[in-house]
């Protein structure tokens, strides 16, 4: 394993500790960082906005909103990563930011880098009440030890105070080969307070059996079973019957993706909990509710 069970203790001094100045950001950054790394440098932009500087990029967060899809009520919203060039000049796909960084401890520290910064930005926009879902890098979490995961998390309070019920732990379980590895990393983020996130379900080898092992308290269908419920009358009789499992292992069902109004009707229709995509709203750096044009379409 990458990461020794013994923890650097400059990072207790955060456990206790209110934060005072921007400044506080990066040094809480730099205390998770291994010898060698760069070390970020957080920052604030217009209007309060929190930025990070890393490995010539700078960094900032988006926010999709996530519906209640009977009313079109905004309940949630995940937290996505841009990243660019610092003269602007380029900018870098998400899935690129992450595939070039040069070890795994790196991409392990700007994994947790985003994490800290869509925090921040949640929390200095929202109003108290509406859920944060935060991507988890399956990479990150399997380079970890047991006992390990939730520390970070844990430790972000003393930064930024949400609470835990508040925040969604986002993993793709797809990308897990050892089923034992992730219940046991799920249990570990549930004694802590989170909620927890299955992505993607029913892509590549996603079953049910996995979901009754992992006890998810939401599960995000992948967009593609929709598309194909959208144009195959044989996947559509199927869809309802897959939301229906996942309701009787007393899990919210989440439809992403969606583009256009068929989908939409058509996971309404399905009994899906909650609903999000394009035709709701892109992901932006402000906190929003749908437009009233498209609640009027809708």
């Amino acid at each position: 394993m990458l990461f020794t069970l013994r923890e650097n203790q400059a990072r207790l001094k955060w456990t206790h500790r209110a934060p005072t100045e921007v400044n506080d950001w990066t040094h809480f950054m730099a205390a998770w960082c291994r010898a060698g790394q760069v070390r970020p440098v957080i920052t604030l932009g217009d209007e309060g906005e929190v930025l990070a500087h890393q490995g010539g990029l700078e960094l900032r967060s988006v926010f999709q909103p996530i519906y209640a899809a009977a009313t079109l009520a905004p309940v949630a919203f995940e937290a996505l990563i841009r990243a660019q060039t610092l003269n602007g000049a380029q900018t870098v796909r998400p899935d690129l930011l992450f595939a070039n960084v040069a070890s795994e401890a790196d991409g392990v520290l700007l994994d947790r880098l985003c994490r800290l910064l869509h925090l921040l930005n949640f929390e200095r926009q929202s109003p108290g009440a509406q859920s944060l879902y935060l991507n988890l890098s399956a990479n990150h979490l399997q380079a970890l030890h047991q006992g390990q995961h939730g520390e970070f998390l844990t430790a972000m309070h003393a930064l930024c105070p949400v609470e835990t019920k508040r925040i969604i732990l986002e993993i793709t379980e797809a990308q897990f080969d050892d089923r034992d590895k992730l219940s046991s990393i799920v249990s570990a983020f549930k004694e802590r307070g989170y909620r927890v996130a299955i992505d993607d379900f029913g892509a590549r080898h996603s079953n049910f059996d996995r979901l009754w092992a992992l006890t998810p308290d939401i599960v995000k269908i992948d967009r593609e079973l929709l598309l194909q419920a959208d144009s195959n009358p044989r996947v559509r009789r199927v869809l309802p019957k897959v939301v229906e499992i996942i309701h009787d292992l007393n899990a919210t069902v989440v439809c992403e993706g969606i583009e256009t109004l068929s989908q939409f009707q058509l996971a309404l229709s399905a009994g899906i909990d909650l609903v999000q995509g394009f035709l709701f709203a892109k992901p932006r750096r402000e906190l929003q509710a749908a437009s009233t044009a498209i609640l009027r379409e809708v």
